[in-house]
């Protein structure tokens, strides 16, 4: 019986791996006949069980012999496009390539001509919406449709977007910067005290202004709950959100939201009626968060509802509102069957996309510029010269944004977009059977059918596109492309090149107009910088980011200067008693910087945007003309 038994087993055994090694094969020489380079990977790196036990199974891996190691290894790694960059393209001499496993095969761009013929084909090479079933919790939306159910999408939320409604914007993201300031600088607006956990803080303040000026909810900061509402916000008709949880709530609105989107994952393990009886704490939140969001948006909705059907308008770009209005709904004109979770599923993902991108971008944007006194330097000195010491109170969207968009402050901001995408890879594919040509320095290439399609971060790293310095002080240093140098984008030779409009063949479908970088600026290769991707798809929210970091990074700016906190290697007390400029402060700061380039090079990774997770970088305010370690 035994032995009966263990052949059985051997015999299965034999069929699985058999099996295996027929979908290998057959997979691999679909992908040679492509003429592009091919790397042959044991499994499929995005299958979910590998994203959620890779570095169970990494550090093993790497302790094999090192003949085994190779390519195939280093891009094993889920990150790896963000931690390698464009060093893999370079080994295999081309900038684009496919990797294979039995069950997939997948491509991988760094190519600014092929993206864009990628980008501007999205009937060859659409979406792969399997990925994004997470994000229709709460309804169908702009981001997990295709086709006529995407237009119809696109079209119910594109008015939104349009630039009348950048001002409350860019009037919401001052008044959140001066609360953040605040926060960190203490009552007293002195500052040099250390933000253990800046990124939980820009969060926080990229979902208040999305909050704000997307849904007409003004939400406080804990720090300023006790405080009297100021003449400004008693003229704004909106919910004012606290920490204590309103009638008929467990959580109050921000923790609901950071709570869902912190553990996203797990909603897809049931209905959050089933995950908030589990026995595993995270799960139980996760469940009550989905709950309790959703009857914050229910109730919002009703709101908007009541004010549409009496004729109120309300101010900016009140995104419930406009999409009651478009959607037909209180006509009874359903518009292509539009119902309420439709409205809701959007509002759930533009909350989702239009905060977590945005507050990273500044989180980093901040580490950036600590560990580059320099860029830093530069950054004020630009400000200055733009805003001639006119008070925050006295600024304009029509006279300060172009200013700030066309100078250091929004090279900061393309530079950090640069190095730190939010999303690394991009996600589109080709059907199965049907494959699909493109061209690439004038060869033509067969981009597989069933391929899963990645436009690359690390075309932002592909030194064709991004040329160093003329002068190179230290050849030994790291390459220009991986280093962090907004100056790359401050040009004296603006060129000829213009802004390429996407060509909408329904211009209801358009979203911001203009394009991702200032004309006054570094205009880089159409394709070769994705940060919002391109084409059709591209991010319907780029300009709101856009005006929401420039004008936080003014405020701060202005008046203070960020540093690297150093509690972890000296006190406040020792580093007064070490000279300024002198070598024992820099030793300590270089501890600071080496930890910080450290996290920034191992510890990111994805849930759906990149973020620093587990640890935190310390960062310290400081008054400019006060700071502690500035090394000429």
């Amino acid at each position: 019986m035994a032995s009966t038994l263990a052949l059985g087993a051997l015999i299965i055994i034999f069929v699985y791996f058999f099996n295996l090694y027929r979908h290998l094969s057959r997979n691999l020489s679909i992908a040679k006949s492509s003429g592009l380079p091919v790397v042959v990977t044991p499994w499929n790196v995005y299958a979910f069980f590998w994203l959620a036990t890779n570095r169970i199974w990494l550090p093993i891996l790497n302790k094999l012999p090192r003949f085994c190691h190779g390519l195939w290894l280093e891009i094993l790694d889920p990150e790896w496009a963000y931690r390698l960059g464009f060093k893999p393209f370079a080994k295999l001499k081309s900038d684009v390539f496919l990797t294979v496993s039995p069950k997939s095969i997948k491509a991988f761009v760094a190519n600014a001509e092929v993206i864009t013929q990628i980008t501007t084909r999205r009937n060859d090479f659409p979406k792969p919406l399997e990925l994004y079933g997470r994000l229709d919790i709460y309804g169908k939306n702009l981001v997990s449709t295709e086709g006529p159910a995407w237009r119809m999408h696109r079209k119910l939320t594109a008015p939104s977007f349009g630039e009348k409604n950048n001002e409350l914007v860019f009037t919401e993201s001052l008044h959140h910067a001066r609360s953040l300031l605040r926060l960190w600088t203490g009552p007293d607006g002195r500052g040099n005290q250390t933000v253990n956990d800046p990124a939980t803080d820009t969060m926080r303040f990229a979902l208040y202004i999305i909050s704000r000026a997307g849904f007409d909810v003004r939400v406080v900061w804990p720090h300023e709950e006790s405080k009297e509402p100021t003449a400004d916000d008693s003229k704004i008709d909106s919910m004012f959100v606290g920490s204590v949880p309103p009638s008929g709530h467990k959580m109050n609105y921000r923790q609901a939201l950071s709570t869902l989107l912190e553990n996203i994952m797990w909603t897809q393990m049931g209905p959050p009626e089933y995950l908030s009886k589990s026995p595993f704490k995270v799960h139980r939140e996760v469940g009550t968060a989905v709950i309790e969001w959703g009857k914050y948006m229910d109730e919002l909705y009703e709101l908007k509802k009541s004010e549409v059907a009496s004729g109120s308008q309300t101010e900016g770009m009140d995104l419930f509102g406009a999409l009651i209005r478009g959607s037909g709904i209180l006509d009874g004109d359903k518009k292509g069957e539009l119902q309420k979770s439709d409205l809701l599923g959007n509002a759930f993902v533009i909350m989702l996309a239009g905060h977590e991108t945005t507050a990273n971008t500044l989180h980093y944007s901040l580490v950036y510029l600590a560990l580059n006194w320099q860029a830093q330097k530069h950054l004020q000195e630009d400000i200055d010269k733009s805003l001639q010491g006119k008070p925050v109170s006295k600024w304009t969207y029509e006279e300060e944004f172009p200013r700030l968009f066309n100078g250091m402050a929004a090279a900061v901001m393309n530079e950090t977009l640069r190095l730190l995408q939010p999303i690394i890879n991009i996600p589109k594919s080709t059907a199965p059977n049907r494959p699909q040509p493109f061209t690439m320095d004038g060869k033509t290439y067969t981009m597989p059918g069933g391929t899963f399609v990645s436009l690359c971060c690390a075309v932002h790293k592909n030194p064709r596109y991004w040329p160093g310095p003329i002068n190179s002080e230290d050849d030994n240093s790291k390459p220009d492309v991986d280093c962090f140098r907004p100056e790359r984008w401050i040009v004296e030779d603006k060129g000829s090149a213009t802004f390429e409009e996407i060509a909408y063949d329904d211009e209801d479908l358009r979203g911001p107009s203009g394009a991702d970088t200032s004309v006054q600026l570094f205009r880089p290769v159409k394709g070769s910088y994705i940060p919002f991707s391109d084409g059709f798809r591209s991010c319907i929210g780029r300009r709101f980011a856009q005006v929401e970091i420039l004008a936080v990074l003014a405020v701060i700016f202005q008046t203070y200067s960020v540093e690297l906190a150093v509690d972890a290697f000296a006190s406040d007390e020792e580093i007064e008693r070490m000279s300024r400029g002198g070598k024992e402060r820099k030793a300590v700061w270089q501890k600071a910087a080496d930890r910080a380039e450290g996290l920034l090079s191992k510890e990111l990774a994805s849930i759906i945007t990149l973020q620093l997770r587990g640890h935190t970088i310390p960062l310290r305010l400081v008054k400019r003309g006060e700071e502690r370690f500035v090394f000429e």
